[in-house]
């Protein structure tokens, strides 16, 4: 493998990491978001449960006390309700799972070219890569970024994404493919 080509690959295989971190990234972002958003929810209703129940009881019970309970959690859950405005989670969810599947796409487009990576020509290699430059470019631009949280985190989960010898032939049920060639 000459110089040029050992350059190509080294840039494809960092290009094809920094994918996997973002792709990872994205997934872990739409997972806070999810847990936030349940967070939100089950808060609103029990607020909003308490405050009725705080006035419900006072009304019947005659215990005046409870107007204030029911007062200060309506308070809350109106600041809660307010705060929610504020941001669309789930659309958020929806932006960070649609990058994450776009980026299965150029994830699964890195591998093809490092498989067929020795059967190129080095220009052959180039338009591949450029192609699937273009297509993160494009992704970057389409969707919203992740965060140092995420990524940071995402860097910590890379070995979720590498199989030990022979795991993902197991997984499949496949006999492994043997190296060896047959000159018979």
């Amino acid at each position: 493998m000459d110089q040029t080509t050992k350059k190509l690959m080294r840039q494809i295989m960092d290009a094809a990491g920094n994918v996997l971190y973002t792709y990872d990234a994205h997934w872990i972002i739409v997972n806070r978001l999810k847990a936030r958003y349940t967070r939100i929810k089950i808060t609103q209703i029990v607020l909003t449960a308490l405050s009725t129940g705080g006035f419900l009881a006072s009304l019947i019970a005659g215990i005046p006390w409870l107007s204030w309970v029911g007062g200060f959690t309506s308070a809350t859950a109106l600041g809660l309700n307010l705060y929610s405005l504020n941001f669309n989670i789930p659309a958020d969810i929806k932006n960070h799972t649609d990058a994450a599947n776009a980026l299965w796409d150029v994830r699964e487009a890195y591998k093809d070219l490092i498989t067929d990576y020795d059967d190129l020509t080095n220009d052959q290699i180039r338009q591949r890569r450029n192609k699937i430059t273009q297509a993160v470019s494009h992704i970057n631009k389409t969707y919203q970024g992740t965060d140092e949280k995420a990524f940071t985190k995402a860097q910590k989960n890379i070995n979720n994404y590498m199989f030990t010898d022979g795991e993902a032939a197991r997984a499949f049920n496949v006999e492994e493919a043997d190296d060896s060639v047959d000159d018979k």
